[in-house]
This record gives structure tokens, sequence and C-alpha cells, in this order.
């Protein structure tokens, strides 16, 4: 009986939940396709990029999943929000509030059911346009097979329609307590009380994302850069449960200010935002949102970037570097470097990980990438900025750490660790040094041929040499260089330049996924904002008429709307700005040292202006549309 009530309802009024179908159809493209490639990388065989595909799509589909639990979250209860009249004769009717609530969780399945052919299907194309754009870039091969069952489908929309069912179970419990006798009267004035438990469960979350950021903000910059996005969902689920107080708090504040900048108009501005604070909070969440994870997500990997390059160029002493087109160089090329005409010093360098054990039993501790370099003078070649100690010379049984792993290991200078290498044995070795610029090098410098004792038999190679000339040489030297080019094709001669061109070169390519990311889940959430902005503002079609009857002009009411944007706006960026300006000050104190994070003025007036024009655009053509009825139609139309 009340499923064939929920379609008629969703029949009956599709202006209302036109919202809710967009933004659970977006949702079911993101999520069928992540499903979709998640299957197919799950069957696919390493040497067809299943692992790679795997690696790609877990963090993308946890972001989009948390995007899309938001959006659906904030549409749903809001729609709910606009019935509550509807749901008051209900009750006014003897519908028990049992019975209400298995309306809206019917309405929610239909609006599912409807939704899930279309975005399905989409969804598999965007899985394959994804794939087409992963080979293209060459992060799989051209090999890799879309295959997928229909339980990777199925499993979506079943995320999908659960997601949304526990959106609106706190509206729908909350509207299906309403007394009956008394119910009309209340679905005719906003709600003046936040509930406790919300306003306890979001203090809890906040008290959570605070916590979060001051334990990160002591840990190293690629701990609290892998954790970023990460605290901006944390915060911003508490900014969601929060959101009445933040509409009281923004109504209040802002609600004064327009009645003494424009007198006329914002004694009304002021008495709206104070009844329809929810109405402000809801509003403002999803931009919000959207400020705060593209700030983040633009804004962390560069200042990443950027403090990593100013280590690199006060590290690099060296005034060329070599380098391999196959796997790597032969021990002896940093021997051979480093006797050609011109050269004074060479050093050859690979990569290995390493952890330093403070729990021995447990076998456990901080661990980091580290540089297994040769013999020779290190301190030559590469200025690590060295605050305690010496890297001179390495002995074969000793390590330098910097100073991030350093105090996570509770280790100085003079001290023996014991070291887990690569194959798990471990051992003792001597902290000679403590070092400073370890960002896009290592957390620990340690003798190559100690490394190569762990390589379980593999023939150990160097990523890299570095060759500093002798004084007065670096023509020479390069003249040289070039000459074993030459006689050595696979062998690359790289100066300060080229080394910076090909850094940047792999800066892009790392960032190629971010900026997807960024793209899918600024458009879902833009979606969203103009979804929110235009429920909110076509539910006051009736308030827009009764106005105008009563003597209020189409363009008085329009300056009305526009200074209630506006606040919606200024609101929702001084909640997003607050929020990434909390996580990029804590990243930049792990980082740099600093609370004060280095941006970019234009990436942050891009993402700011971007978000606030397009609320601010929404807001003004819907409110165009809604003031195109005449007053006494649209009075019948809400009746």
């Amino acid at each position: 009986m009340l499923l064939p009530l929920a379609w008629w309802t969703i029949r009956s009024r599709k202006v209302s939940f036109a919202g809710s179908f967009v933004t659970m159809l977006c949702a079911l493209v993101l999520t069928t396709s992540c499903a979709v490639l998640l299957d197919a990388g799950a069957g696919a065989s390493p040497a067809q990029g299943g692992a790679d595909v795997v690696s790609f799509v877990v963090p993308f589909g946890f972001v989009c999943l948390f995007v899309m639990a938001f959006a659906v979250a904030g549409t749903f209860s809001l729609s709910v929000q606009q019935r509550t009249r509807e749901i008051a004769l209900l009750r006014a009717i003897a519908a028990t509030p049992g019975q209400v609530r298995r309306l809206i969780a019917y309405e929610v399945l239909v609006i599912t059911a409807v939704a899930a052919v279309p975005g399905c299907g989409l969804g598999v194309l965007l899985a394959d346009g994804l794939r087409a754009w992963l080979v293209a870039r060459g992060m799989i091969p051209s090999a890799f097979p879309l295959g997928f069952g229909p339980v990777s489908v199925l499993t979506a929309v079943l995320i999908c329609w659960v997601t949304a069912e526990a959106a609106v179970w706190s509206s729908g419990r909350r509207a299906s307590r309403v007394r009956a006798l008394p119910a009309l009267g209340e679905a005719s004035v906003p709600r003046r009380r936040v509930g406790a438990i919300r306003t306890c469960l979001g203090l809890a979350v906040l008290a959570a994302g605070i916590w979060g950021l001051v334990a990160i903000g002591s840990s190293g910059g690629s701990d609290a850069a892998n954790t970023a996005v990460s605290m901006v969902m944390v915060l911003m689920v508490a900014v969601a449960l929060l959101s009445p107080w933040v509409g009281k708090l923004a109504g209040g504040v802002f609600g004064v200010l327009c009645r003494a900048l424009f007198p006329s108009i914002g004694l009304l501005v002021k008495s709206n935002l104070g009844s329809g604070y929810r109405r402000l909070g809801a509003a403002a969440g999803p931009l919000s949102l959207t400020v705060a994870f593209a700030a983040v997500a633009l804004l962390v990997p560069q200042m990443k970037w950027d403090e990593q390059w100013h280590q690199e160029r006060q590290r690099l002493v060296a005034d060329e570097l070599v380098r391999s087109d196959g796997p790597g160089l032969p021990v002896s090329a940093a021997h051979t470097a480093g006797t050609v005409p011109g050269a004074g010093a060479a050093v050859g360098a690979t990569g290995t990980y390493i952890t330093v054990l403070t729990d021995k039993d447990a076998l456990k501790g901080p661990s980091g990438m580290a540089q297994a370099v040769t013999d020779g003078p290190l301190d030559k070649v590469l200025d690590l900025g060295v605050s305690a100690g010496s890297v001179g010379r390495l002995g074969p049984r000793d390590i330098a750490l910097s100073t991030d792993l350093a105090q996570r290991a509770h280790v100085r200078v003079g001290d023996t660790a014991t070291v887990s290498m690569e194959d798990d044995r471990t051992e003792k070795l001597h902290v000679t040094a403590v070092y400073t610029r370890s960002r896009g090098f290592g957390e620990a410098v340690l003798p190559q041929r100690l490394a190569a004792r762990h390589l379980d038999g593999e023939r150990p190679l160097l990523d890299v040499v570095y060759v500093r000339a002798a004084p007065g040489a670096q023509r020479q030297l390069a003249d040289s260089l070039a000459s074993l080019h030459r006689n050595q094709p696979s062998w690359q001669v790289l100066d300060h330049a080229t080394h910076r061109a090909e850094a940047l070169r792999d800066r892009d390519a790392s960032m190629t996924a971010t900026y997807l990311l960024l793209l899918v889940v600024t458009a879902f959430t833009s979606i969203s904002v103009v979804n929110t902005l235009v429920m909110t503002t076509m539910e006051r079609s009736g308030e827009f008429a009764l106005l105008r009857l009563v003597g209020a002009t189409r363009g008085q009411v329009a300056r009305m709307m526009r200074l209630e944007n506006a606040v919606v706006v200024i609101a929702a960026l001084l909640v997003g700005a607050a929020v990434a300006g909390a996580v990029l000050a804590v990243f930049s104190q792990a980082l740099t040292g600093s609370p004060t994070p280095h941006l970019a003025p234009g990436t942050v007036a891009l993402i700011l202006g971007g978000a606030g024009l397009l609320a601010l655009t929404t807001g003004i053509v819907t409110t165009r549309i809604a003031l195109r009825h005449r007053p006494a139609a649209a009075l019948r139309g809400t009746g």
C-alpha cells in the first residue's frame, strides 16, 4: 500500500524530487564506474595492469563515495524537510510514525530504482572512458580488459540505496515524531530547536577532527599529506551535522549586518535568515565542501612540490647527474664517472626501504625510503643540511637519518639503531648523522655494500650517480660525460636545468590523477550545489507570491534574494576556507615547520571565485524563474 503511495507522491511532485533524482543519478554513475573498474582490476593479471587499476580506484572510489554520501544526504534530507506540511497531513489523518518512515524509505527506493538503469549505463561508459584515459597516459597497458560481472553493478546500486536510506533516516524520524493534532500548526512554522543528539554527535566528530589535526601536526610531511584529504572529510562531516548551528550563527551575524546596510530590505532579510537558519545551513553545506576539498586537493600537492624542490636546490651540489634508460646503472658506474677528466668526486645512489625498529619483539617502528650510496665523499656532491654528526664518508655499518625519522625512532647521533632491511633481516647500525633536507630524497642514508647484501641474490644497480667537477673544470667535466654518453648510449647525463625539467614532467604526471579526481568531485559537488539552491529557492514560491500581493515589487523580491544568496555564499566560503585553512596550516607545519602555508593567489582566487560565481548565478536564475508566475497562481500551486 505504501509503495504505490510513494510512487504517486513522486509523480505528483516531480519538481521537488528532481534534485534528489539528479543527485542519485550522479552517485550511481560514479559508484558504478568505480565498482566496474575494481572488478575488472581484481580479475586482471599483474601483467595486464590489474594491481595498478586497483591501487588507483581504491582511493578514487573512497573519496567519491564520501562526496556522494554528503551530496545524497543533503539533497534527500532537504526534500523531506520541504514536505513537512504533507507529512503533517498524513499524521493528522491517523498515519502512524512507522508508516511515515516507511513511506519516506519507499520514496528513496523508487528514486534509486528509477535512476539505476541510466546511472549504471552511464557508469559503465565512464569506466570505459577512465580505462582509455589511463591507457593513454601510460598508467596501465592497453591489454587491460574491462571485464566485470553483474555483482559489481548490483553492489554499486546497493551502496547508493543504503547511503540514501541512511541519509533520510534522521529526517524521516524527526518528521514522523510530529504529534497528530498540532501537526499542521508545526508544519507551518520552522522548528526552532536543534536536536541534542545531532549537536552532540557533531561536536564529537569536530573534536575528533581537531584531535586528528593535532596528531598529524607532529608527524612528517608525507604522513600529513596522506591524511590531509581524510581530515577534510572528517571536518566536513562535523560541519554537516552542525549545519543548523552554522545557519544560526551566519543568519544572526549577517542578518544584523544586512539590517544596518540595507534598512528597507535588510529587515526582511534578517527575519528570513533567522527563521530559515536550517535552509541556510543546508544550502551552505555542499558549497563549503566544494571549496574545502578543491583547496586541499590542489594546494597540498603544490605545497609539497614547492618544499621538495626548494630542498632539492639546496641539497644538490653536484654539477652533473648520470642516469640510465634501462633498469639502472652498474655499481661500477660511480667509479667510471669519478675518473673521467674534470671529475672531482662521484657518488652513486639507489633507493631502498628500511624500518628502524623500536619494538624488537614485534619488529615494529617508523619506516621510510632510504638511499644506499657508494663509497666516496657524500658531502662533496650533496648538502643534506646535517644538523648533527657528519656524512663525509659513511663507514660499513654507519647510517644517517632524517630529523623526522630520528625523532620518530627516538635515536640520536652516536646511538645504535636496529634496522630492518628489505628482506626483513635486521642490522645493528651506528647513527653517524642527522640531516634536515630529506624531501624527495630519502629518510636515511646507508652504505650501498650493506644494502646489496639484502637483495636476495639480485644484481645491485644504481639509480643515479652524482658527479662534482674539480675546481674550474665544469666545462671539461661536461665534455667528458658527453663523450661517456656516446660510448654508453643508455647512460643519460643531466645538468641542473635538464634535471629540473625532468622533475617538472614527473610532477605533472603524478598530478594527473589528482586533477581527474578533482574534476569528477568538483562536477558532482557543483551539481549538488545547484540542486540544493534550486530546491531551497523554488520552495519559497508561495512566500514570493505573498510578498508581491502585499505590495512588494518583483525587483524588491529579487534584491532580497540576491542579498540572501550573497549571505549563503559568504557563509559557505568562510566555512570551507576555515576547514581548508586548518588542514593546510597543519600540513605546512609538518612540512616546513611554519604554520603559515605559501599559497598561490591565482589558485585561491579560482577556487573561491568559481564556487561563489556558481552559487550566485544559480540563485539569481532560479529566483527569476520563481518570479515568473503570477502571485495568485503561485499561491494556488503551494496550497
